[in-house]
């Protein structure tokens, strides 16, 4: 009976899509970015993610607080297990994270949440890039 494919066999054909969309994603290098104001000085976000790395920075022109946190998830080649992690940081007009993935393992997506207070304000964004 066709109708009658194998557990085994339905979980190579995933296996075998699941790699290929990993390897047709992998061609691609997305980055996203935000920028605002606060008081006429210019605030930045932004998320970069590449095949084993990412990052995500917050600045600001002018002195004020700025934050970044960001979740890094990423896919194990051989096993496709995914694994996450996340990272905060804060400092005075800059400040950035950074990721790396295990060895064996590809970039999903990194997701970021931006913060700058200043002037008695804030800005705050979101960004995102997947690989």
């Amino acid at each position: 009976n066709m109708n009658k494919i194998t557990k085994a066999n339905f979980k190579k054909l995933g296996l075998a899509l699941a790699l290929t969309l990993v390897m047709t994603l992998g061609m691609i290098i997305s980055v996203f970015a935000a920028t605002g104001a606060i008081n006429g000085y210019k605030t930045r976000a932004s998320s970069t993610i590449r095949q084993q790395t990412a990052s995500a920075s917050t600045s600001y022109d002018y002195n004020g607080s700025v934050s970044v946190s960001s979740t890094y998830s990423y896919v194990n080649v051989n096993t496709l297990a995914t694994g996450t992690c996340t990272k905060n940081n804060g400092h005075y007009s800059h400040c950035s994270v950074a990721f790396s993935a295990p060895s064996n393992c590809h970039s999903v997506k990194i997701v970021s949440s931006h913060k700058v207070l200043a002037f008695g304000q804030t800005w705050s964004t979101k960004t995102s890039a997947t690989y």
